[in-house]
């Protein structure tokens, strides 16, 4: 069975349009997706991973420049935990 990049696009294609509509149709999972991603970069600060600890931007934020990286360290955890818990509170909430 020979396909052609044509009918190989097109079948990726629809299955891409088929996911999208699920998608729009259950919008409250990718709640889900967004708890993963937290909870993945909760899990690397707490294991002390190099890309999750280290700020990944290029110019200053003012209101951390004094704080040395172990409070950086704490400040993300907190702030990252409380967006983990209100997306799965929002999660299991949602009618």
């Amino acid at each position: 069975m020979d396909m052609t990049i044509t009918e190989i696009w097109e079948a990726i294609s629809k299955m891409a349009g088929n996911h999208f509509e699920w998608a729009q149709a259950h919008p409250k999972f990718g709640l889900l997706f967004a708890a993963f991603l937290l909870a993945l970069w909760l899990t690397g600060l707490l294991l002390r991973w190099k890309w999750a600890c280290e700020w990944q931007y290029w110019g200053k934020l003012w209101l951390f420049d004094d704080c040395k990286p172990e409070t950086r360290r704490r400040i993300q955890i907190a702030l990252v935990g409380v967006a983990l818990a209100a997306c799965l509170t929002k999660f299991f909430v949602w009618s």
